[in-house]
């Protein structure tokens, strides 16, 4: 009995040592699998970051634009990166280390884009669309503006015609002497009673107000050749009658400017009117789709507004400037000939 109960004791020890040794066997197939997973997250995370996504156009179809260049840029380092997108628009740069990227892309014919900031964990991917309009021609830009393009056009060619017009009439009509030089000359002349003289000195001088002290001054010696007395009266007469010839000619064309300064905004306005009808018009129907192409609507019908006011700016800068010259002439021609009409006077009734 003792014998039996020894050989029990025998076989239950054996028994403990192989599930013992069994036990550290399994131990030790679990350890290197635990291993080879820690293995495979380092390794995933040395690989890096990954940023992909696809440039795309701003039309209803979203067309993918190829060739566009993508630059990545690490905002801590500066370090950048610089992709092309292939046929489908679409890119991508791996190797990447975690932190915060700044996107842009380029392309000839497209406006340039700057993205938003994006920040990629260790070992994470993001994906960025991105939008690119296409720069406009002459003739694209110009189409947007619909009908009213053409009254614009034509307000903005008349602006321009008649500017240049009167700017070299106001420069044709500067007296080629100084106004104090020509009024001390003419004063001089007087003094002396030689009325030719200063006749010549008004036509050297050139201008309106040459031109209508002429006019006096040639009255004021025809009554001398006539041997008769000549009124103040008179000698004014024969200025205001110049004066009608040379004031209205450097205010002609003035009233076009200034028509073109008021309709050029509202044919702008009426373009935008138009084109806001029309956009809220595709609501009422379709409801609001795409914002995007919604905005850009609006966008085009506002660049009628802009159009009128970009012509009608100029054109009253420029007819206030001419209209401002027009009034220093006529001040001008009225206190100088007034002084020389009482010289002339003084001069006949001293004589």
């Amino acid at each position: 009995m003792t014998r039996l109960s020894l050989i029990l004791m025998f076989i239950a020890c054996m028994l403990m040592s192989v599930n013992i040794v069994m036990a550290q066997e399994e131990e030790a197939v679990e350890a290197p699998s635990v291993d080879v997973s820690d293995a495979q997250e380092a390794e995933t995370m040395d690989s890096g970051a990954t940023i992909k996504g696809e440039v795309i156009d701003t039309s209803a179809e979203q067309t993918p634009i190829e060739g566009v260049s993508v630059r990545i840029v690490n905002s801590s380092d500066g370090q950048e990166h610089i992709v092309t997108t292939d046929k489908d628009g679409a890119y991508e740069q791996t190797g990447l280390p975690a932190g915060r990227y700044t996107i842009s892309v380029t392309k000839e014919g497209y406006g340039d884009r700057v993205g938003k900031s994006k920040v990629v964990a260790p070992g994470g991917e993001i994906f960025d669309r991105i939008k690119m309009r296409e720069k406009d021609t002459i003739v694209s830009f110009f189409q947007k503006f619909g009908f009213v393009f053409y009254p614009l056009a034509i307000c903005s060619i008349v602006a321009l015609t008649f500017i240049i017009e009167r700017l070299f009439t106001f420069v044709r009509s500067r007296s080629r002497i100084g106004t104090e030089q020509f009024i001390a000359s003419i004063a001089d002349s007087l003094r002396k009673e030689n009325i030719m003289e200063a006749v010549s000195t008004c036509e050297e001088a050139g201008g309106p107000l040459a031109n209508v002290l002429k006019a006096g001054l040639l009255r004021y010696s025809q009554a001398q050749i006539e041997e008769r007395d000549i009124t103040k009266e008179e000698i004014q007469e024969a200025i205001e009658e110049a004066s009608l010839l040379e004031i209205p000619e450097l205010e002609r064309n003035l009233p076009v400017l200034g028509t073109v300064a008021v309709v050029s905004p509202l044919f702008g306005l009426l373009g935008t009117v138009t084109g806001m009808i029309t956009a809220f018009t595709t609501i009422a129907l379709e409801g609001t789709g795409d914002p995007q192409q919604l905005a850009g609507g609006i966008s085009q019908a506002l660049l009628t507004t802009a159009g009128g006011l970009t012509i009608a700016i100029p054109c009253l800068i420029f007819f206030q400037l001419f209209d401002s010259w027009v009034n220093r002439h006529m001040v001008e021609i009225s206190q100088v000939s007034t002084e020389i009409v009482n010289q002339l006077i003084v001069g006949e009734a001293n004589a």
